[in-house]
């Protein structure tokens, strides 16, 4: 996956820093729009089409993975629902939902924004391909909690 930002390093990355924060900001505003609008709408004409999603993520550190989760759910029309870090997944609720593949474009790439501007050298930013097969286990029965 080609991207144009510069992985140069050090050098580059406080200006990965502004950008990612400048274009973090101008999403933010554009999702309250939306929100705000599609609420605004008689019933009848509302857009809102919601889903919850799997999302393979490329965060690694405890860092990233509280910083993309957050980032998601105070962009207005996304939640991020749960975390499984073992399989690389984010779970996410969206309000606006038109395809799977268009929201997790969206994720994906306010991520590898986001890892640009946290890491000093970006690195590996790849995800995922498979969803993995998770088998429920005897424990996770047991007292009527899923682990």
């Amino acid at each position: 996956m080609s991207h144009k930002y510069d992985d140069a390093g050090i050098g580059s990355w406080p200006w990965r820093v502004i950008s990612f924060m400048l274009w973090y900001a101008k999403e933010f505003i554009l999702a309250n729009l939306r929100v705000t609008l599609d609420v605004l709408r008689p019933k009848k004409s509302q857009k809102m089409n919601p889903a919850i999603i799997a999302v393979p993520a490329a965060s690694k550190n405890d860092a990233e993975w509280t910083m993309i989760s957050t980032l998601i759910t105070l962009t207005p029309g996304t939640l991020t629902l749960s975390i499984s870090r073992e399989h690389r997944i984010l779970y996410v609720h969206g309000m606006f939902v038109d395809s799977r593949e268009d929201l997790v474009a969206e994720i994906q790439e306010m991520e590898d924004r986001m890892l640009r501007a946290m890491r000093r050298v970006p690195g590996d930013l790849s995800r995922p391909v498979q969803a993995p097969v998770v088998e429920p286990t005897e424990s996770d029965h047991q007292g009527g909690e899923v682990q």
